[in-house]
């Protein structure tokens, strides 16, 4: 295996250099009344931040290798994802927005596409990297940026164990932390497209062995995914 380049690209810069920042100067009455909104609903309620202001912010950095294996293109990527899940709306742009940044960067090669995801099977997240949905088309509005990004539903991605097993893990996450309530769900994953074949996946346990993760044999709060291919 050769290895032929490494990307690294912060998906909050990447969002911004797409999208640009409304035109104060044409928007000065929308821009005006909408201030004016704000303050009266500050008065009342909690104000809020614009989804895509807060998606720029993260720091979350998306990493891809080019390597090439008996003479064939192979990309290898991880991210992980940022967690807001009391926020889908964000969760939605970062999914989207690196499902199709992994195909632009691939151009046509195999790739795989590896991470802490942070979100769980069949929920809307996972379904705009799996399938193609039309929700995905309902991404937030901003009143900050002119939104350019338009998603593309026709590229999607296949999940190692859910080829393999018919069904992803039971379980890929398991903590119990004074902030937070027990949480035991499946949060990680190894996506897939072009010519490779899933020869294996590491098989996972269907329940915790301790009473939460970090412990004696887990170093980790995440569970070790593996999956073995067969590059066509």
């Amino acid at each position: 295996m050769q290895l032929k380049s490494i990307s690294y690209i912060k998906v909050g810069d990447y969002l911004r250099s797409i999208n640009k920042p409304c035109d104060k100067k044409h928007n000065s009455l929308f821009t005006w009344g909408h201030s004016l909104w704000q303050y009266l609903l500050s008065k009342f309620v909690e104000p809020t931040m614009d989804t895509w202001e807060m998606a720029i912010a993260t720091l979350n950095t998306f990493i891809c290798l080019q390597v090439v294996i008996h003479d064939k293109i192979l990309y290898v990527a991880n991210y992980h994802m940022p967690c807001f899940c009391q926020i889908p709306d964000l969760m939605e742009i970062h999914s989207s927005v690196v499902k199709d940044l992994m195909f632009e960067l691939e151009a046509g090669h195999n790739f795989i596409l590896t991470g802490d995801f942070n979100i769980k099977p069949m929920k809307i997240c996972y379904r705009i990297l799996t399938e193609k949905v039309s929700d995905v088309n309902l991404l937030p509005e901003s009143n900050i940026y002119e939104i350019s990004y338009r998603p593309n539903t026709d590229q999607i991605l296949k999940s190692v164990y859910r080829e393999k097993n018919g069904v992803e893990p039971v379980y890929t996450n398991d903590r119990d932390v004074p902030k937070s309530p027990h949480f035991c769900a499946t949060l990680d994953y190894i996506f897939f497209e072009g010519h490779l074949t899933v020869e294996k996946v590491l098989e996972l346990p269907d329940q915790p062995m301790s009473e939460s993760y970090l412990d004696e044999t887990h170093p980790s709060d995440h569970l070790l995914i593996a999956t073995s291919f067969r590059l066509l």
